[in-house]
């Protein structure tokens, strides 16, 4: 794990999203006055205990001035701020060539859950912590003061001395442990830990994500003996909720799961987290139960008597501080209230870190292999692609054809025309290769370069194929490649082959230009 620390006045970071329409827009996600400003690089082989380690020593240096003018005040001491930035650049692997590589950064199911360990930890420490957005294209402005910047390695950590540990270590530990474990119950039956476990456990690993949350809600429906059990997801973000799944008793009357998407049933559930503040969760046996619901809420009173509930369990879902959803069961068996409350309670701490993967994961692999400019596969989906082919145990050889293309001008244009219309040509560059490499993989792998890769090819049809993005290219007028390929027997030579058509594509580049020396805007050093 690697922090590049800045001393800074100020910092903000603006995140840049594309509409459906294409246009960009901008808003600030973070901003802070005097502190840090941290880039977060997290390896493939880091841990939380890794995390805590560099989070001790990021709030302990000792990097502010006091009044004699020396570095001597820690950031707390300084009243400082954190602004914390995932940056996974910084896992850059530069040792061969110069084109870095970043199989050593952690994939997001490994890297999300430390960076948003790290922002807790340091909030949990007393500080105001701004953010940017994992993965999204920010931009982060800075007043460096001094200028005053230090890289922190967590290879270069002093590691401790095998001793016995202090009370402090101890406790430290025992909170470590119950990050880990958070569902452990001092007083929780074993009948109920039994029935939930047995219930949940069929989210781990499900291929059908969706009809599975419905079997749970159907079990835990059966094990509240409740005549509705539902699960409400919320997204604070866009102010929306959806449910999601629920289970009736076969007597009850069904409601339309949809009519949870307009404004007026979001104005309700935003009143749900006054109403559950003091215990964080809501449990009504009786009308005198009702009274906080009708004083905060008179409508979802209303609404509560009108669908004859008599008793309802209300618990939020989870996924660290931020709020994901509810689940609540309607008309129990008072008798069984605390069984019930037990049961929700810890199937709420499955169903928010399983829903919290599955959104995170459905997100992130759309965003993390399409290239959203172009509408081709991303460097991340090449990565992973390059990975898979390293990785696979067959021993049959297989053909390979690498080609690289590198579209000439993209400078020029940027810069005499606007990035408007570099934007436009890269599109139209990416239907030039669409079009001509039909069938095969396409990676837009940085800037203005992209990859194809075809399987199982010979190498006239590749030839072929240049051809045919080099006549079609010619069509578009303003579309002009320099192109490079590499042909083998045997994909698992994936790194030869790229760096050999890398080089051809380089000559190609360089002929163009000195054929066209008015056309090379290139910098030159």
């Amino acid at each position: 794990m690697k922090f590049v620390i800045q001393r800074v006045l100020n910092s903000q970071t603006t995140i840049i999203e594309s509409d459906q329409s294409g246009e960009k827009k901008e808003y600030v996600s973070g901003k802070i006055g005097h502190g840090y400003m941290v880039l977060c690089g997290i390896m493939d082989s880091d841990t939380m205990e890794i995390a805590d380690k560099m989070v001790s020593k990021l709030i302990g240096l000792r990097i502010f001035e006091d009044e004699n003018g020396k570095t001597n005040l820690d950031l707390k001491t300084v009243g400082g701020e954190l602004m914390i930035v995932s940056q996974f650049t910084l896992c850059a692997d530069t040792s061969h060539g110069n084109r870095p590589a970043f199989i050593r950064a952690a994939r997001p199911e490994i890297a999300i859950p430390i960076y948003e360990h790290i922002i807790e930890e340091c909030r949990n420490a007393g500080f105001n912590v701004q953010t940017g957005v994992f993965g999204a294209d920010m931009k982060v402005d800075l007043t460096n003061d001094g200028p005053f910047t230090i890289i922190l390695d967590s290879d270069e950590l002093i590691k401790p001395d095998k001793k016995v540990p202090d009370s402090e270590t101890i406790e430290r530990s025992v909170k470590l442990e119950r990050k880990k474990d958070r569902y452990i119950y001092a007083d929780l039956t074993t009948e109920t830990a039994s029935d939930v476990l047995s219930t949940c456990v069929k989210l781990r690993g499900a291929e059908d994500f969706e009809n599975t949350v419905n079997e749970v809600m159907a079990d835990i429906r059966e094990i509240c003996d409740a005549r509705h059990v539902c699960l409400l997801l919320v997204d604070q973000t866009n102010r929306k909720c959806s449910m999601v799944a629920q289970a009736y008793a076969d007597h009850a009357k069904r409601v339309s799961m949809n009519h949870w998407e307009d404004d007026e049933h979001y104005a309700l559930v935003e009143t749900w987290s006054d109403i559950i503040a003091e215990k964080n969760c809501l449990i009504v046996q009786c009308e005198d139960d009702m009274k906080p619901i009708l004083e905060k809420n008179p409508g979802w009173y209303e609404s509560l008597h009108k669908a004859q509930v008599d008793s309802i369990v209300l618990f939020p879902l989870k996924a660290g501080k931020e709020l994901i959803g509810y689940i609540w069961a309607t008309n129990f068996d008072i008798k069984n209230t605390k069984r019930i409350s037990e049961t929700l309670d810890l199937t709420t701490f499955f169903l928010a870190s399983e829903i919290k993967s599955y959104k995170v994961m459905k997100h992130l692999h759309r965003m993390s292999t399409i290239d959203e400019l172009t509408g081709c596969l991303n460097r991340n989906a090449m990565n992973l692609k390059i990975d898979s082919i390293l990785a696979d145990t067959d021993k049959e050889k297989h053909t390979l054809g690498v080609v690289f293309a590198d579209l000439n001008g993209l400078k020029r244009v940027n810069d005499s025309q606007g990035h408007e219309a570099g934007d436009l040509l890269l599109k139209t560059a990416s239907i030039a290769l669409m079009n001509s490499f039909t069938g095969n993989e396409i990676y837009r792998a940085g800037g203005d370069e992209f990859l194809v890769l075809m399987d199982e090819v010979k190498e006239e049809d590749i030839i072929y194929r240049i051809s045919q993005l080099r006549s079609t290219s010619s069509m578009y007028g303003t579309v002009n490649f320099a192109v490079g390929y590499y042909f083998c027997d045997d994909r698992k030579d994936i790194r030869k082959a790229l760096r050999e058509a890398d080089e051809s594509m380089y000559a190609d580049k360089k002929q163009f230009y000195m054929n066209h020396p008015e056309l090379d805007q290139r910098k030159k050093y």
